[in-house]
């Protein structure tokens, strides 16, 4: 299943047609398997990862080994490069989710694609951007919505990105949220109920954005 969970509302960022290519070209390609770090918090930020294919979970590990998870990122997107950008070292941790297909580009390379090719600095620009906007979403929602609120815009923004089927597991909501997996079920109860989704093993079916929607301000 290709999916990208950012857990809010942003428009999609993967790179495709010919600025995937151009990305590819420039890249070294390296096959992982499940569970492979491939980022460290604190590594330094000279180049960032391509998925090619496969997915990357995004997180932060705390003192007692427990995990704060960001995004589960898919096929056309990029993980490191923020840092690369800003110049300083790397901000999460970065795990492969099953087998993946990675292409680690160096940040000289990207300087030299940018002068090259003006479109592809302009989506990396773009994609910057859209990060910046995501993370002051959830800033902001981290301090005025409710769990049910948060969980109910996640569910709308994956559906909107990646269809009504979600293989999403209620560890993964809770993770993110920042509530507990007994809070997060009891919500996606709640929404079930209500006909907004239908829940299943390892996932879930939205039903009604609508339905979600009214309950996300």
């Amino acid at each position: 299943m290709q999916r990208t969970y950012h857990f809010v509302a942003m428009p999609p960022t993967r790179a495709e047609g010919e600025v995937l290519s151009a990305l590819v070209e420039v890249g070294r390609r390296r096959d992982c398997a499940g569970g492979t770090p491939v980022l460290h918090r604190g590594d330094p930020g000279t180049g960032f990862w391509l998925i090619e294919s496969g997915h990357v979970m995004a997180c932060r590990f705390g003192p007692e080994g427990e995990r704060t998870l960001f995004a589960v990122l898919g096929p056309g997107d990029l993980i490191g490069e923020v840092a690369c950008f800003a110049g300083v070292t790397q901000q999460v941790d970065a795990i492969t989710e099953g087998e993946a297909s990675l292409v680690w580009i160096e940040m000289a390379q990207v300087e030299r694609l940018m002068a090259d090719k003006p479109h592809v600095a302009r989506w990396l620009l773009g994609t910057l951007a859209n990060k910046l906007r995501a993370a002051l979403d959830r800033v902001e929602g981290d301090q005025s919505l409710s769990a049910q609120a948060r969980i109910a815009r996640v569910l709308v923004d994956l559906a909107a990105r990646e269809g009504a089927e979600l293989t999403l597991t209620q560890q993964q909501l809770a993770d993110h949220v920042g509530v507990s997996r007994v809070t997060t079920g009891q919500v996606l109860a709640r929404f079930a109920q209500e006909g907004a989704i239908e829940r299943g093993y390892g996932g879930l079916r939205v039903l009604s954005v609508e339905r979600l929607a009214a309950h996300s301000a």
